[in-house]
């Protein structure tokens, strides 16, 4: 037995079509509805009711569609012994294209325009994905009276003295299996991510919980703050003093970012006193410049002027990031970062949704790594595989900064790769080969440790194969014959093996001293053959 204290209200036709299942209507088994606000933690884990709109305060309006004139003329109404659990809320980007399929293969009782109508004034929506359970109790329409007169979405119950109450339920059954609610749930969200228009999901789970509930309290402040600028709003577009009235609305620290920039490149310290001096976005402005370079009014270039000192900071900002993130030079990451202020000035259009600073922080992270890739070092790679290469280093731990690449060895690279992420060895080795800088070549010729590899000597081949956990060599082994293979490994002593003469693997083998070094040298003619396929030896080494 539960306890039901709360309803939800939503329009009849839904409710019909939420508690059919898809029995009378084979072609849609809903499982969601649109809302406008966030839905609160406290309320995803709860029985509640349904509670219809009236007639006179209805949630959509519009045109009736087919599904309307059928459950009216079928005379199906809403009936108060179901209850729903909100398994999990999703917020959207409100698209008529989103609009247009839900409306179409998931919630059809309405049509696009009265969905549209319904978020005119937003540009995220709401998805709640309903559980719905027929239960034997039904509740008292006085008990939702006297929160219905209200505009809530979610309803506590009174009974007629006006008390808070609670209604036991039982004999609890799910109108839909789980198997088939998943499926449409997943759907639905594969729909949102296909169309770009996932925002976020919250599911029922403690983390989900959390998530939201950090998201409500975030909505509280942002409500109170807009009550707090409700006076002032737009008031510096009529004002040129400097009135203290007008504040900074970021939230980080700038002045510990500036320090951190002038600390690891003193040569900014211009532009750093160039960022402090101008003056911080104010509410509304940048809508209104936007409104000024799309309608090529006559204070475009102003505007335009203004746009990029606004976000001259955050290019700061990001060039910073990316410097610490990747170890290149932080001016040269500024430069490519203004760049990409300038795109997203330019590209920006009236279709763009959402605030102009993360448009151009979009456009910023673009063109850094189109124009600053960090994965060009040595190579240059298509940019569908630096996506692929970017997922590899976010595995590897945040113990390993980038700039410390030049104080480890490519091997350990390589295996610090190969124990972290997700690759296997081929692809492990092509990785550390594109990400491992590259060296000087007047520095490698001036190391002794190097000289073996322009020795003129017949053996270079050993010096090359001094080591058996080289991929290369493990490679070139494994092509070998097993009797190939055996006498190399005790030729040269790998794997813990003592280094032997020809005589004594002749005594091994039950060959003569003639014999075991020719099958040194056909293996070692497969090795250096192998070698050169890979670019490690040269065609005239070879030879």
């Amino acid at each position: 037995m539960a306890l039901v204290s709360y309803a939800l209200r939503e329009d009849p036709n839904s409710i019909v079509l939420l508690q059919d299942a898809g029995r009378r209507y084979d072609n849609y088994c809903q499982i969601a509805v649109f809302q406008r606000n966030i839905i609160r933690p406290e309320f995803l884990r709860q029985y509640l009711y349904f509670a219809p709109y009236t007639a006179t305060n209805s949630k959509y309006r519009g045109s009736i569609t087919d599904v309307q004139i059928s459950i009216e003329d079928r005379g199906y109404t809403p009936m108060y012994n179901y209850v729903a659990i909100i398994d999990s809320e999703v917020e959207f980007s409100v698209t008529a294209s989103v609009i247009r399929q839900l409306s179409k293969d998931y919630m059809p009782a309405w049509g696009v325009k009265s969905y549209l109508d319904y978020f005119s004034d937003r540009k995220s929506g709401i998805i709640l994905f309903l559980r719905v359970y027929k239960v034997n109790q039904t509740v008292p329409q006085s008990y939702l009276e006297k929160g219905i007169r209200g505009g809530s979405q979610v309803l506590k119950l009174y009974n007629e003295l006006g008390e808070d109450v609670s209604l036991p339920i039982d004999g609890i059954e799910p109108v839909i299996s789980d198997n088939k609610f998943s499926y449409l749930k997943n759907e639905i969200l594969h729909l949102l991510k296909i169309e770009n228009a996932l925002i976020v999901f919250y599911d029922n789970t403690e983390k989900g919980l959390n998530s939201l509930h950090e998201r409500v309290i975030a909505n509280k402040h942002i409500k109170g703050t807009h009550e707090r600028w409700r006076d002032s709003h737009l008031q510096w577009q009529y004002d040129d003093s400097d009135d203290d009235s007008d504040f900074d609305m970021a939230q980080l620290d700038y002045e510990v970012i500036y320090q951190e920039v002038m600390d690891i490149c003193p040569n900014m310290k211009s532009i750093i006193n160039y960022a402090r001096n101008i003056k911080a976005a104010r509410l509304g402005e940048y809508d209104y410049h936007l409104s000024d370079i799309h309608t090529h009014s006559e204070k475009e270039s102003e505007a335009i002027s203004r746009l990029f000192d606004m976000s001259f900071r955050a290019a700061i900002r990001d060039a910073l990031n990316y410097h610490k993130r990747y170890g290149v030079d932080i001016e040269d990451a500024f430069q490519v970062a203004c760049i990409g202020v300038v795109n997203a000035i330019q590209k920006h259009n009236e279709d763009v949704e959402g605030l102009f600073p993360s448009y151009a922080a979009i456009w910023i992270w673009r063109v850094l790594m189109r124009d600053l890739s960090i994965y060009d070092r040595n190579v240059r790679i298509p940019a569908h595989y630096q996506e692929r290469i970017s997922q590899i280093l976010k595995q590897i731990p945040n113990a390993f900064e980038w700039s410390d690449i030049r104080y480890i060895s490519y091997v350990d690279f390589y295996h610090l790769i190969l124990q972290y992420s997700d690759c296997d060895e081929d692809e492990a080795y092509r990785v550390a080969c594109i990400l491992y800088p590259a060296e000087s070549f007047e520095e490698f010729i001036s190391n002794e440790e190097n000289e073996t590899f322009f020795a003129k000597e017949d053996n270079y081949l050993q010096s090359v194969m001094e080591s058996a956990s080289y991929k290369p060599v493990r490679d070139a082994l494994d092509r070998l014959s097993e009797r190939e293979r055996s006498v190399i490994t005790h030729r040269f002593g790998f794997n813990g093996e003592s280094e032997s003469t020809l005589e004594e693997l002749g005594q091994m083998y039950g060959l003569t001293r003639e014999r075991i070094r020719q099958i040194e040298s056909k293996a070692k003619k497969k090795i250096e053959v192998y070698l050169c396929k890979q670019c490690f030896i040269s065609k005239k080494r070879q030879k």
